[in-house]
């Protein structure tokens, strides 16, 4: 795999060379992306490569969840005090379509598994969720990790506990 940096999107990366062929990741990166940051709904993670520029992104923002015996289950605990639990939201991801299945998408997933877990000492959070959009993107977060909150899938959210 090639070697990644992983830094805060800035008005300097060329994020029109970072193209997913999803059109709404697309649109999302290309033209949303930077607004959404300053504005402070998120905060956007590139991947770049010295010879090849920006090929991956993902955001993270903060999430609250209700909780529940779905959300204990997935966290291997009980009798929270709380009706609420802080964490992190996976929102978008995206990869190159040259650098998909390459390992990126799982490199950046990992990437943001650590920033969620620093984040622990200084703002507190126990989770990271991820809403993918198909059974197909939820199997591969399985794979990384994440547990469903509903075991029927009515709703394809996902948990990874950061503990």
């Amino acid at each position: 795999m090639i070697r990644l940096i992983i830094e805060l999107l800035t008005a300097a990366h060329e994020v029109a060379v970072c193209v997913t062929g999803d059109s709404a990741i697309d649109e999302y990166l290309h033209r949303l992306a930077l607004a959404e940051q300053a504005r402070g709904l998120a905060a956007v993670h590139v991947a770049t490569s010295e010879a090849l520029g920006v090929v991956g992104f993902f955001t993270l923002s903060p999430l609250s969840l209700r909780v529940d015996e779905n959300l204990e289950r997935v966290l291997a605990t009980t009798g929270l005090p709380y009706r609420q639990l802080g964490g992190y939201l996976l929102g978008r991801l995206g990869v190159d379509k040259d650098h998909q299945g390459k390992g990126v998408g799982a490199a950046l997933v990992s990437e943001a598994i650590g920033i969620a877990r620093a984040q622990q000492t200084t703002a507190g959070g126990v989770f990271l969720a991820v809403d993918p959009k198909t059974t197909e993107l939820a199997a591969w977060y399985r794979r990384l990790g994440f547990a469903p909150l509903e075991p029927n899938q009515r709703r394809l959210r996902m948990v990874f506990p950061l503990r």
